[in-house]
């Protein structure tokens, strides 16, 4: 159990050592965090954000597409919009899937099937495209789309009750160190192509890069501990508790 005296302290200390750490380094994930589940009503935040952006943008495509491509039939626009979103959180969602496993471990084993859930949407809905044709099924697909690549990424739920915002922030901070450190670990691996093996510099790098990955499961290990100071351990966990 790590107090939030201690926790703060840690920071401190990190923030003095590595100020780089806290530079233009952001996270993409888990910008709402919040207690239970659907237990407070930012929880909907996520959702309205999807609507706005999403289900518009969709919209708007598919009357794009129905307006110049003449052989696609109103159904057929849409459907091309929605596969193209679905495509788009499938470009970017790798990227959130790396910052999540070098950043939060218990958070990666949750999430880290979310590419194989958007390749079988995406299959399906170019199977209901091309031959289902059922506008039921697509605003099922759409709905598990946006849940998968825009939702569950945003917001994070499952905090016990009593923790507070600046809970929050302080675990946000470790994993944003976390991930920095791995960043540089690859940035020394780097650098290091370019000098003589058994070199001066070589060597310095290879130093630093051993330093960093101490650095990292130090951190690892440390944000893991703090999702278990704060939050529930899995579902069945939080369904015992409201009993």
């Amino acid at each position: 159990m790590i107090t939030n005296k201690q926790t703060a302290l840690f920071l401190k200390q990190m923030r003095e050592q590595y100020p780089n750490a806290f530079k233009r380094n952001y996270l993409f994930y888990s910008m709402i965090k919040t207690k239970g589940i659907l237990d407070e009503l930012k929880e909907l935040i996520p959702w309205i954000l999807a609507a706005m952006i999403f289900i518009s943008l969709s919209m708007s495509l598919g009357h794009y597409i129905a307006g110049h491509f003449a052989q696609f039939n109103e159904f057929r626009a849409q459907g091309i919009a929605v596969l193209a979103i679905m495509l788009l959180f499938m470009l970017y969602t790798p990227l959130v899937i790396k910052q999540i496993k070098h950043s939060s471990t218990s958070l990666y084993q949750q999430l880290q099937h979310t590419p194989v859930k958007l390749a079988v949407l995406i299959l399906l809905q170019t199977l209901n495209i091309a031959y289902i044709e059922s506008t039921f099924l697509q605003f099922i697909l759409f709905f598990f789309a946006l849940s998968f690549g825009f939702v569950r990424f945003y917001k994070e739920n499952m905090f016990l009750e009593g923790t507070q915002n600046e809970h929050y922030f302080y675990l946000q901070e470790t994993r944003r160190i976390c991930f920095w450190a791995y960043k540089q670990i690859y940035k020394i691996r780097f650098k290091r192509l370019f000098h003589a093996k058994n070199s001066p510099t070589y060597i310095k790098f290879q130093q630093q890069e051993n330093q960093f990955i101490e650095l990292h499961l130090q951190l690892i290990r440390y944000e893991n501990d703090l999702c278990k100071t704060h939050k529930y351990v899995d579902v069945e966990t939080y369904l015992d508790s409201l009993m």
